[in-house]
C-alpha cells in the first residue's frame, strides 16, 4: 500500500505534461477549389467535381463528363506556444507542404441519363509538427543546501496523414429529387515521439547523486477503415437543400509499432526507491475509428448573379476507446513493482495501451459565389474549425497524444474562369488563424521542487496558442460542366 500511495503521488504530480502540438480538427481540409473558396459551404450542390466527396446526389447536376485536378500549390503554417513549460518557456514550429488536395472525374451514361457515378482521391489532415526546449539553471530543487543545477528537455514530433479513394454514384428521381451514395477508403498513418527529461546535478564534485525523473512515448502505425456516406438533394432553379450522412467508419486493418518507458533515480523525497518500467510492442492490431455525421446545407439566389451557401456538419461524440489495446507484458525494476501494481497506478489500462475520445463538434460554413460573366466567377467563404479532441493531457492513468484544445476560423477568397473550349482554371487564397485562448501550463521548467511538485514544476495559468495557416491551390477542369 505503501508503494502504491509513493508512486500515485509521484504521477499525479505530473499530470499535467500539456504541449498542445498536434491538432484535432475536422475541418482543417477542403476539397476542390470551389468548395475552399466558398467555406467549405457546399452540400447543398456545386456543379464541379468536388460534389463526388461532398454530395454525391448533386453530381446529377453535372451533364456533361468532367476530370479535374486540385493541387495545394502550397502550404504553410506556423505554431507558437508562449508559456508553454513554464514562463518564458515557449514552443515554436512551422510546416511548409506541397501536396495533392484532390483528383476527382464524373461520369455521364448516354444510355441512363438519369444515373452518374463518380470517382475520388483526397489527401487530408496532413500534418507534421516538431518541437524541442532545452532549459537549464540553478535552482533549489532539493533538500542539499543551495542551489543545484538543473537540466530539462522536451522533445515533440508528429507526422500524420489521411489518404481517401473513393466511389460515388447519383440518381435523379425526379427533375427536383435526387439520391447518392458513396462509398471510400481511408489510409491513416501516424508518427508520434514524445520526451521529457529532467535532470538535477550536484552542486559540487564532492556528491555522485544526480536525481532524474524520464519519460518517453513513441509509436508509429497505419490502418485502413470503410465509410459509406449516403446522400440527398432538393434543387430547384433559385433554392436547393442537400444532405449527407457519414456513417461511422469500419475498420478493416491496421498495425503499429509501440514503445514507452518511464523512470526514475534518486527521487528520495518521493520514492523510498529507483524504478523504471518499460515495454515495447511490434506489429500490434490497430483499430482506429472516425465518429458518424450529419452536413445540412442550402444555397438561395439572392439576386440574378450572387448565390449564398450555409451549411452546418455535426460530429457526434467518439466514447474513449483503445487503439492500440496492448497487453500487460512489461520489464520493471525493482521485482517488488510488479504488474498489479503497475495496473492499479495506470488505471487498468495497459502500460503500453492508448485511446482516443472525441466531444461533438459541429462546425458551419458560409460562401456567396458571385456571377462576373458568362465565363468569370468570384467566391467569398468562411468556415469555423473546432477541437473535438477530449482530452488534451498527457495522462499516466490514461495514455493518449498530447494536443492541442485552440479553435480555428478560416476565411477564403477564389475564382474560376471557363474557357469556350470547356476547360476551366481556377485559383483560391485560405488564411486560417486559432482563436485567443488562455490556458494552464502542467509542467514549469523554471520551478522544480523534488518534494513539492517531482520536478516537474508547479502548474500555473498562461500559456497562449498562435497558429496560423496559410494555403494557396489551383485547379484544372478538363470537360464541360453545368453552366
Amino acid at each position: 500500500m505503501v508503494l502504491k500511495k509513493a508512486l500515485l503521488f509521484l504521477f499525479l504530480s505530473c499530470l499535467g505534461f500539456i504541449s498542445s502540438a498536434q491538432d484535432f480538427h475536422y475541418w482543417t481540409d477542403q476539397f476542390g477549389i470551389k468548395a475552399t473558396a466558398l467555406g467549405g459551404a457546399v452540400v447543398s450542390g456545386q456543379d464541379d467535381h468536388s460534389m463526388v466527396f461532398y454530395n454525391a446526389a448533386a453530381m446529377t447536376l453535372v451533364q456533361t463528363p468532367s476530370l479535374s485536378f486540385s493541387i495545394n500549390a502550397y502550404q504553410y503554417r506556423t505554431f507558437k506556444q508562449t508559456n508553454a513549460l513554464g514562463p518564458e518557456q515557449n514552443l515554436e514550429s512551422t510546416d511548409y507542404a506541397a501536396i495533392p488536395n484532390m483528383m476527382a472525374g464524373i461520369f455521364v451514361f448516354k444510355k441512363h441519363p438519369k444515373w452518374r457515378a463518380g470517382y475520388h482521391v483526397i489527401s487530408r489532415n496532413v500534418f507534421n509538427n516538431k518541437l524541442d526546449l532545452y532549459n537549464s539553471g540553478q535552482y533549489d530543487a532539493n533538500d542539499l543546501p543551495g542551489n543545484e543545477t538543473f537540466v530539462s528537455s522536451y522533445a515533440y514530433e508528429m507526422h500524420a496523414g489521411e489518404y481517401w479513394a473513393g466511389l460515388s454514384i447519383s440518381y435523379d428521381a425526379n427533375p427536383h429529387l435526387s439520391f447518392g451514395i458513396s462509398h471510400m477508403g481511408a489510409y491513416k498513418t501516424t508518427k508520434y515521439y514524445n520526451n521529457y527529461s529532467i535532470t538535477v546535478l550536484p552542486p559540487d564534485t564532492s556528491s555522485s547523486e544526480i536525481t532524474r525523473f524520464a519519460s518517453t512515448m513513441s509509436f508509429n502505425y497505419w490502418n485502413v477503415k470503410a465509410i459509406f456516406k449516403p446522400s440527398v438533394l432538393v434543387h430547384y432553379p433559385r433554392f436547393r437543400l442537400g444532405m449527407t450522412v457519414t456513417l461511422p467508419s469500419i475498420s478493416i486493418i491496421g498495425k503499429g509499432n509501440f514503445y514507452r518507458e518511464i523512470s526514475t533515480l534518486n527521487l528520495d523525497d518521493v520514492l523510498p526507491f529507483d524504478f523504471a518500467v518499460i515495454a515495447r510492442a511490434q506489429k500490434s492490431k490497430v483499430k482506429h475509428k472516425l465518429p458518424a455525421s450529419l452536413n445540412l446545407g442550402f444555397s438561395a439566389q439572392l439576386w440574378s448573379k450572387c448565390w449564398l451557401h450555409v451549411n452546418a456538419e455535426t460530429f457526434l461524440a467518439q466514447k474513449y476507446y483503445l487503439i492500440h489495446d496492448a497487453k500487460m507484458e512489461t520489464e520493471h525494476y525493482p521485482a517488488i513493482l510488479n504488474d498489479s501494481v503497475i495496473s492499479a497506478i495506470f488505471g487498468d489500462q495497459a502500460f503500453l495501451s492508448y485511446g482516443e475520445e472525441y466531444k461533438a463538434v459541429t462546425n458551419i460554413g458560409i460562401g456567396l459565389d458571385f456571377k462576373l460573366s458568362e465565363q468569370l466567377n468570384l467566391q467569398f467563404g468562411g468556415h469555423t474549425d473546432f477541437n473535438y479532441n477530449k482530452f488534451r493531457v498527457y495522462e499516466f492513468g490514461r495514455q493518449t497524444i498530447q494536443a492541442s484544445q485552440y479553435d480555428r476560423l478560416v476565411t477564403s477568397v477564389g475564382g474560376n474562369y471557363t474557357l469556350k473550349n470547356g476547360k476551366r482554371f481556377a485559383l483560391a487564397f485560405e488564411f486560417g488563424f486559432s482563436l485567443p485562448k488562455t490556458t494552464d501550463y502542467g509542467v514549469d521548467f523554471t520551478t522544480p521542487n523534488e518534494s513539492r511538485n517531482g520536478l516537474t514544476g508547479d502548474p500555473a495559468h498562461g500559456t497562449k496558442t498562435y497558429a496560423y495557416s496559410y494555403k494557396v491551390m489551383f485547379e484544372l477542369t478538363l470537360g464541360k460542366l453545368l453552366k
